[in-house]
């Protein structure tokens, strides 16, 4: 499972996050109608299957509800989802 090691909320005071390419990263909107804008080196590469998180479900299987309540309040140290 992943463990939360950091949280940002983007806004007014938070414009840009910027990470260790290779690092696994999750993205939730809390407002309507924002746009989230990922940029990465290099040409375009498919993300392979090994590079997914085993243990989150896919775009729009069972539990990703669930997954994305869980983002919205899970805390630095929580590693607790589960499908």
């Amino acid at each position: 499972r992943g463990t939360v090691t950091h949280r940002a909320i983007l806004g007014e005071t938070c414009t840009v996050l910027e990470m260790a390419a290779g690092t696994w990263h999750a993205v939730l909107s809390l407002d309507t109608g924002g746009i989230i804008f990922e940029v990465k080196h290099g040409g375009y590469q498919p993300v392979a299957a090994d590079d997914y998180a085993h243990w989150a479900p896919a775009e729009g299987e069972p539990g990703t509800t669930e997954l994305m309540a869980w983002y919205a309040q899970a805390q630095v140290g929580d590693s607790t989802f589960a499908v």
